[in-house]
């Protein structure tokens, strides 16, 4: 499976390294993502009906609660990734102050030479013994996300591109809001377009126009979004987190998981406690 090399937090989000070992299910993030392979074992993304290939020259953006997925193609060799999960907060005060657009109008990322310089002065900050670096951070974060986000807009052409999310219909902002208050209970998602006057088939369209993902994936990532939080406050057993977040069993819980974020719970919390004192998470 994948291991989380360092990691490193700031108002931006979270810059993770990852070794990944075994595929990704079809999930999303409350984040804006942006994945850039470093080396090792090749892989593919799927978003909709794209197919993205990680390779020195392409990287993968993905906006808030986009579906996508990661597999593996030499399953012999683990595959190295720099991802960044950038706040909608961050994104839209930087989007305020400067003017400029903060989405990715699509999700291959072309990577020249100023984004893959961008990423390595980042990667040397995440693997510097040095703590007192958060303002350089800073920095260089917005400084790769705009070069990633200029670098997709000069070669797609407006019928290539994805629309920004435009203001989500109140039905389906009514069965988000239900979502989120019932993330524990085993409802199915027919019954959550009952409950906003939806058919199943309407339902599912709406979130596939306007938020590019399915209402399972999203319901997922909303989970991801609150075991996340839960084990950054490191307060709670990851059994009683589980059981509370309607896992039947730990082991389900830790699975899923995994499939979600490419690292166990138990090493996600040990990552983001030890990444306060000393960024290097331990290689194994």
């Amino acid at each position: 499976m994948a291991e989380s090399y360092a990691l490193r937090e700031g108002a931006f989000g979270r810059a993770v390294v990852l070794e990944l070992r075994d595929d990704l299910v079809a999930h999303a993030h409350a984040e804006t993502q942006f994945a850039f392979w470093l080396g090792g074992g090749r892989a593919l993304a799927h978003l909709a009906s794209e197919v993205v290939e990680y390779s020195e020259h392409v990287a993968l953006g993905t906006n808030s609660y986009e579906s996508h997925d990661a597999r593996l193609l030499d399953k012999a060799q683990p595959a190295m990734f720099l991802v960044f999960y950038i706040s909608k907060p961050w994104l839209d005060e930087r989007r305020a102050a400067s003017g400029r657009p903060f989405f990715f109008p699509t999700p291959r990322v072309p990577i020249n030479a100023a984004l893959r310089q961008a990423c390595w002065r980042v990667l040397d900050i995440i693997l510097s013994p040095h703590q007192d670096q958060s303002v350089r951070l800073e920095r260089e974060v917005e400084d790769l996300i705009r070069t990633a986000i200029d670098a997709t807009l000069a070669p797609v052409n407006q019928e290539g591109m994805r629309p920004r999310t435009p203001l989500l219909d109140h039905r389906l902002r009514a069965a988000i809001a239900y979502m989120r208050e019932h993330m524990a209970d085993p409802i199915a998602v027919e019954d959550v377009a009952g409950k906003v006057g939806l058919s199943r088939a309407h339902f599912f369209s709406l979130f596939r126009d306007q938020l590019n993902t399915t209402p399972q994936v999203f319901w997922s990532a909303v989970r991801v979004e609150e075991v996340v939080r839960r084990l950054v406050l490191r307060e709670e057993p990851l059994t009683s987190v589980a059981l509370e977040l309607g896992f039947s069993s730990p082991g389900n819980f830790s699975r899923f998981f995994r499939e979600h974020m490419g690292v166990s719970p138990s090493r996600f919390r040990r990552v983001a406690a030890v990444s306060e004192s000393h960024p290097i998470t331990g290689v194994s």
